[in-house]
């Protein structure tokens, strides 16, 4: 795993990079636990990539995975993301949507990899393991969850959407789509960069 840029100012990150990648992902889920966190497998992937000075999105990439081990997924996962089995069986698996992820926009020393929360890429490397993929490892990993709690100065750290909440950010498109979640976690940057005043 690369370094975590939660300890570098704020300041030194936006003069160290010139981009940053928010990477958002969905996954199986079931309401009963079913199955378990292991075996969990990507159903979406979006992300986008913004420019650091300007907080500015300037690329995005988007596409849906079909899972292989369950490859049904739950009535409680389509009505919470809003995608439907037909539309992950025509949908290319982890490998080749991976592959087309990469090649999209490469990891560089001047790419910053970002995720609300830590679990995004958690999952990205459960898939690697179970479709024999090396490790995925950016250089740089900022968890903008962990920073925004410490930038505001909150008791404890919130979810996406309570954190539009808190900026009066309005929620666009669909929650737990992730190309709409990686969008909506740009409005929060200048929440968390100097451009906006803390909370």
């Amino acid at each position: 795993m690369g370094i975590e840029c939660n300890d570098m100012t704020l300041d030194v990150m936006r003069q160290s990079y010139d981009f940053m990648m928010i990477v958002d992902i969905e996954h199986t889920c079931t309401h009963d636990g079913s199955i378990p966190p292991e075996e969990r497998e990507i159903i979406e992937f979006g992300a986008v990539v913004v420019d650091i000075k300007s907080l500015e999105i300037i690329d995005e990439f988007s596409a849906l995975v079909k899972p292989q081990r369950h490859p049904k997924i739950s009535n409680f996962c389509s009505q919470l993301t809003g995608i439907t089995q037909s539309e992950l069986d025509n949908s290319n698996n982890f490998k080749t949507v991976f592959s087309e992820f990469l090649n999209w926009y490469p990891m560089t020393s001047k790419v910053l990899f970002a995720t609300w929360g830590s679990y995004d890429l958690v999952q990205i490397n459960i898939d690697c393991v179970s479709h024999n993929l090396p490790l995925f490892s950016p250089d740089a990993v900022l968890n903008l969850k962990k920073t925004f709690k410490k930038v505001n100065k909150l008791k404890k750290p919130v979810g996406l959407h309570k954190a539009l909440e808190l900026c009066q950010c309005k929620n666009n498109g669909k929650p737990h789509r992730a190309l709409d979640d990686a969008r909506n976690t740009v409005q929060l940057l200048p929440f968390i960069f100097s451009n906006t005043k803390p909370l």
